[in-house]
């Protein structure tokens, strides 16, 4: 399945944070694929995390210095 593309709330701020999202395996024990990346500024890092990650991925900030060419609230679904 091709990534896609969406926009989440209406921030446009340069990202600062990427969180990915990943599946669980083993009861939750181990992480699975990757599923889903939310770009995010440093006001919105704690929110990505918490809310725009879907509740049954396990979110990881991957990132916390600036991430060229992403907007605050740029997210690409992987599956």
């Amino acid at each position: 399945m091709p990534a896609t593309t969406r926009r989440i709330g209406t921030c446009t701020e340069p990202a600062t944070t990427l969180v990915e999202g990943r599946s669980q395996i083993d009861g939750g024990l181990a992480y699975g694929p990757l599923e889903t990346l939310v770009y995010a500024c440093d006001e919105h890092g704690h929110t990505a995390r918490t809310e725009w990650i879907a509740p049954t991925l396990t979110p990881f900030t991957a990132i916390a210095e600036p991430v060229a060419d992403r907007q605050c609230g740029d997210a690409t679904d992987l599956t």
